[in-house]
């Protein structure tokens, strides 16, 4: 019997960072969580409800700002949900992690992600 070998898909690098993100679920009114870790590929995320894979979401990132008064500056994007754990929604639950990967990103998002990750490794 051959053993089970684990491929790892993730292609970026992830660092540890809570940032501040604001989610947008279908039609619902955003909902604000706090990122576990983030690569230029994807976010792990914190959620108050579940999230089921393969749902779209609009994302507000707030990243630490450049300019000398150090406010956080707004990344926007869209992503899609590739898990989220518990895997269903369960009673007594209160937080979700969930993990996107970006989609529909423009240069200027991937530079600022890109950046913020590097900085951070």
């Amino acid at each position: 019997m051959r053993p089970s070998v684990i491929t790892e898909r993730r292609r970026g690098q992830r660092v540890q960072a809570r940032l501040h993100v604001e989610l947008q679920v279908d039609s619902t009114p955003s909902e604000a969580s706090s990122t576990l870790n983030i690569s230029s590929n994807g976010v792990y995320f914190t959620s108050r409800r579940h999230i089921a894979p393969l749902t779209k979401l609009g994302l507000r990132l707030l990243l630490p700002g450049e300019a000398s008064d150090g406010a956080d500056e707004p990344v926007d994007c869209q992503g899609v949900v590739v898990r989220c754990l518990p895997e269903e929604p369960q009673a007594g639950v209160e937080q979700y992690e969930v993990a996107c990967y970006f989609t529909d990103t423009d240069e200027d998002f991937k530079e600022r992600i890109s950046s913020y990750v590097q900085k951070h490794l």
